[in-house]
């Protein structure tokens, strides 16, 4: 079973390589996709603790990981919130620490 953290801020593909250079965790489009290209499992487990950010990045790894054909879980440990709410949605089971929140708003 592979497993994606979603950890970070939730940016851009450009915005990513930046954080990246400097050692700060982010999560967005082209990681994913890379996470899921390499995974020979049929299921994926996200691990999601973010507070969210750039919801059209969201938008994309949403889309990256329903068109996997893979059965994925998404456990929320922290905070799934805004954007990475959005990629929580993506779970085909969707599990929440007793402690975690979701937090979804209308996006401006």
């Amino acid at each position: 079973m592979g497993v994606i953290d979603i950890k970070g801020d939730v940016v851009s593909n450009d915005v990513g390589e930046f954080y990246e250079w400097f050692g700060m965790s982010s999560t967005y489009p082209s990681k994913v996709q890379q996470a899921i290209a390499n995974d020979e499992d049929d299921d994926i487990t996200l691990n999601i603790a973010s507070n969210g950010g750039d919801v059209f990045a969201a938008s994309e790894i949403y889309t990256l990981l329903r068109a996997s054909g893979k059965q994925i879980t998404a456990n929320v440990q922290g905070l799934a919130a805004s954007a990475a709410s959005v990629i929580a949605m993506a779970g085909d089971t969707v599990r929440i620490s007793p402690t975690a929140q979701i937090m979804i708003h209308k996006a401006s």
